[in-house]
């Protein structure tokens, strides 16, 4: 059948894909979440320093962070439709996003990173009237910043969440054309997905425990069930089944 899937076939399906290749796709993760961490970590050092130059240096190097995050993701999309669709997949998969022949990867980064420091933005804003205040009442407001900055940006990557897969599948198709695509095939599918994201919050905490060891086993469970949605998604659009 060529019906949009349950998230349930669609974790079976992570589950098989994934089965027996964990030697291969462990150190990708790692490579991924080394990279993430140095940025995160080095970000947030550099903004505890207390001269004003620090302050601009932390958000230079996370945004350069959240870039490289983001064209690693792209790769990591290459790397599991290798997997589910049955093609050599290697570690050097992970690096697609830096090829100079084909910028369309870095310009969806560019527009996902600064979509996100705009939602950012008001947060930041008000945690720093906060400091320099020292106002408690200010508190809330920081935290419904926050909230609404993460839904607003959610709701946005949602629809854009399908470009580095469609990228990979239209070769031919530019930037503009490849987030229409993406947008018109999350039209009635971003709870879904939505869903599907929150349903392994409970893993990824069973993982943490486990001294963040289990995390080598969830994100690519994650990762491949993201995959096989993208997939699914794709298909039941070219047969025309109903995707509501």
């Amino acid at each position: 059948m060529n019906g949009i899937r349950t998230s349930e076939e669609l974790k079976c399906d992570a589950r098989a894909n994934l089965l027996g290749r964990y030697a291969k796709v462990v150190p990708v993760h790692l490579l991924y979440l080394f990279v993430s961490a140095t940025f995160t970590s080095l970000s947030a050092n550099i903004s505890s320093k207390k001269y004003a130059l620090a302050f601009f240096l932390a958000i230079a190097i996370h945004v350069l962070g959240l870039v490289l995050a983001n064209l690693l993701h792209y790769g990591l999309c290459a790397f599991y439709m290798n997997i589910s669709c049955r093609y050599p997949a290697s570690f050097i998969d992970i690096f697609r996003g830096f090829s100079f022949r084909d910028d369309r990867a870095v310009r969806i980064a560019l527009r996902l990173t600064l979509t996100l420091l705009g939602c950012e933005l008001p947060g930041v804003a008000m945690y720093g009237l906060f400091k320099m205040s020292g106002n408690v009442y200010i508190l809330p407001l920081v935290s419904l910043a926050i909230c609404l900055g993460l839904t607003a940006y959610c709701i946005y990557y949602l629809g854009m969440s399908q470009c580095y897969y469609l990228i990979l599948d239209f070769p031919e198709k530019d930037v503009d054309e490849i987030i229409k695509l993406s947008r018109w095939l999350m039209r009635g599918q971003r709870f879904k997905l939505f869903y599907i994201h929150v349903s392994f919050i409970p893993v990824y905490l069973v993982s943490v425990l486990s001294c963040g060891i289990g995390l080598l086993w969830a994100l690519p469970y994650a990762e491949e069930t993201f995959t096989c949605f993208h997939l699914n998604l794709t298909s039941a659009a070219a047969s025309g089944a109903p995707r509501e």
